[in-house]
């Protein structure tokens, strides 16, 4: 009898047990399908059908935070950085401590969201609790370098010098830290160095070929990008960089068939469709451009870079005050974005603001981005203004050892003699940046 009761017992709780057990799995099996799906209409380029799915799915599972995470995704390529910002914070209050894979997907959507303050705050954070691989250390020394903070930059990868000395990829990020710095000379031996007790590193390869091409030594930044090897020739980067190359050479069909390729691979490729955009311009194909530029926009709608192509398009036009407000917006989202900055300057000077255009070529010549006809510029500029006369003197004497009977930089060291001469004369000088 006592088993008897028993047995129903276990029976009766069992079927209680059932219901429970059957409306846990539809609720899995409900959020399940409506993650599914809006991943299908985030691929299909539909973010506000995907915004309804996801935020069904956190309607059925409110606790589960990468769901938060997965809609601020959404918000961010609807275009409403408010509602991804909004919902990532909410991401954060759901998961408390976050776990290791949380943060980093909060951090990639930040760095996607080009909040890079944020983003360097939150990985400096992984940093310091040791959550960071090798990979992601060098990348948040470059996203450190990249916003002036050079000795954090340097910090950061001293965790894999401590370990490994003679690392080559952080080596390659330390002479990357030292041109950013500005010591050229130092920053060039190592990568030397580098290349020559490696000669198949792609990332140093890479660095030395930016240099030679913001030198306008474009021969040997392509030759040094035919020595990367068949498995990093195809990366992202280091076709970009031969594409600007052969820009700079004139061989503009060339850059746009290699462009051409990376695109019909991956159709989605936004720095692919934006480095083919700004071919279609050099190619006097202003509405093929256009065409491209509203792809990438419709997929990265506060992208710089995207911004900074319909910009150059605006420019191209002879449209410069909508140009210089697409260039404005693209380093109001990336304060130290080289080509918005790099474009500014001559539609500033266009339009006869002498004083903004020095400030652009400063904030390129003190980030180590400017090219050889920019540093040439900035220090016309001190000539023709006799402001900060001592570092155009600096400037151009660097220049003329590449090209000592270059007349128009002969000229300007003669401007800019006569501005030390009239400040030694008057005991003062008016400063203009830093």
């Amino acid at each position: 009898m006592r088993r008897l009761t028993s047995l129903l017992l276990a029976l009766l709780a069992l079927a209680c047990e059932e219901p429970e057990r059957a409306a846990t799995r539809q609720k899995v099996q409900t959020t399940i399908d409506h993650v599914a799906q809006g991943r299908l209409e985030l691929s299909n380029g539909r973010a506000e059908a995907a915004i309804k799915e996801f935020k069904a799915a956190i309607s059925t599972t409110p606790e589960d935070a990468s769901l938060y995470l997965q809609l601020a995704e959404a918000y961010r390529l609807a275009g409403n950085e408010a509602g991804a910002t909004l919902t990532l914070k909410q991401a954060e209050s759901v998961s408390g401590v976050a776990d290791p894979s949380l943060r980093r997907q909060r951090a990639d959507l930040l760095r996607r969201m080009h909040q890079t303050r944020a983003a360097i705050a939150e990985l400096k954070t992984m940093r310091d609790d040791d959550l960071l691989t090798d990979e992601e250390l060098l990348d948040l020394s470059r996203l450190l370098a990249h916003a002036g903070k050079i000795d954090e930059a340097f910090k950061t990868i001293g965790r894999i010098q401590q370990r490994s000395p003679d690392d080559p990829e952080a080596k390659t990020m330390e002479a990357e830290i030292l041109f950013l710095k500005g010591d050229v000379v130092l920053a060039a031996r190592l990568m030397d160095r580098l290349i020559t007790e490696n000669p198949s590193l792609a990332s140093a390869r890479l660095l030395r070929a930016r240099y030679f091409l913001n030198e306008k030594q474009t021969a040997s930044a392509e030759q040094d990008l035919q020595f990367i090897e068949a498995r990093d020739a195809k990366r992202a980067d280091v076709l970009s960089l031969k594409a600007r190359v052969l820009n700079e050479q004139g061989r503009v069909d060339e850059a746009a068939a290699l462009v051409e390729h990376v695109v019909e691979e991956d159709p989605k490729d936004a720095e692919a469709l934006a480095l083919l955009a700004e071919i279609r311009l050099l190619q006097d194909r202003g509405g093929d451009a256009q065409v491209l530029i509203e792809r990438i926009l419709s997929m990265e709608p506060s992208w710089p870079r995207a911004i900074y192509v319909r910009g150059r398009a605006y420019e191209q036009q002879g449209r410069l005050e909508e140009a210089l407000g697409d260039y404005q917006l693209a380093l109001k989202n990336d304060g130290n974005f080289a080509p918005a900055l790099s474009r500014i300057w001559r539609v500033y000077d266009k339009l006869g603001n002498k004083p903004d255009a020095i400030s652009a070529l400063e904030q390129l010549y003190f980030t180590n981005e400017s090219t050889l006809d920019e540093k040439v510029q900035l220090a016309r500029y001190y000539g023709e203004t006799w402001a900060n006369v001592d570092r155009g003197e600096k400037i151009i004497t660097e220049v003329l050892k590449k090209d000592p009977r270059n007349p128009d930089y002969l000229a300007i060291k003669k401007m800019l003699a006569k501005g030390s001469i009239k400040k030694k004369k008057k005991g003062i000088e008016i400063i203009r940046g830093r």
